[in-house]
């Protein structure tokens, strides 16, 4: 079992059940790490990892895309152990490999290989609240999700879109992006106040301006 494991969280749905799942395993997570690349609804609302590390209990860093700042993080933190939520994308993987060989950090995605809308199904049973904070209408992605909650009929009509071959059911090219406002591992719920939609030609953003932590309900 590694003893200093940080987990590379974006605050989307992916990784964070790659969160729950490490925690579940046992393993002893140490740090949230949000790196700045990515979606702009990540890059934007990544305010929002503070609020994450405090209903997880679990500090949490912002550091650069850059690989040499992210391998500089992880060493200072005596790293030995990342993991991510890559789901379908080998590259993604080649990606933290590259980073992480070099100063001898393992890797572990323990999403990867696995069914990505059996994936949506559990996290919908478990309690996940994923909200929608980007979409891209170009890539297959319903203007109409823009600000909701992901739920069983969301997951019906990203499952008729991958039939039809419109969608990558993950949206790990970015399809769609989350944020997740509330898991079985959050000790309160994340709650909304002030939020401002935004639109660039087929992409749709969410951008959260005031958010608070609330009681469960």
């Amino acid at each position: 079992m590694s003893d200093h494991v940080v987990v590379s969280l974006s605050g989307g749905k992916d990784s964070v059940y790659a969160l729950y799942s490490a925690l579940k395993e046992g393993l002893n997570v140490e740090y949230l790490m949000f790196i700045q690349t990515g979606g702009k609804a990540h890059l934007e609302n990544k305010h929002m990892i503070e609020l994450i590390s405090e209903v997880t209990g679990i500090p949490a860093i912002v550091v650069g895309k850059n690989p040499q700042d992210i391998g500089k993080a992880l060493k200072k933190l005596k790293a030995s152990m990342m993991v991510s939520g890559v789901t379908t994308t080998p590259e993604h993987l080649d990606y933290y490999k590259e980073i992480l060989d070099p100063i001898g950090v393992k890797q572990y995605a323990p999403l990867f290989g696995k069914d990505p809308i059996v994936e949506l199904e559990e996290m919908q049973k478990l309690g996940f609240k994923c909200l929608i904070i980007e979409v891209d209408t170009a890539l297959g992605a319903d203007i109409k999700w823009l600000g909701r909650i992901i739920d069983q009929n969301i997951i019906s009509e990203i499952k008729q879109r991958v039939a039809e071959k419109k969608i990558n059911p993950i949206g790990e090219w970015g399809e769609y992006h989350t944020l997740v406002i509330d898991s079985p591992i959050y000790k309160k719920q994340i709650g909304i106040k002030r939020v401002i939609m935004e639109w660039k030609g087929t992409k749709g953003y969410y951008l959260i301006k005031e958010a608070c932590l609330q009681d469960k309900t």
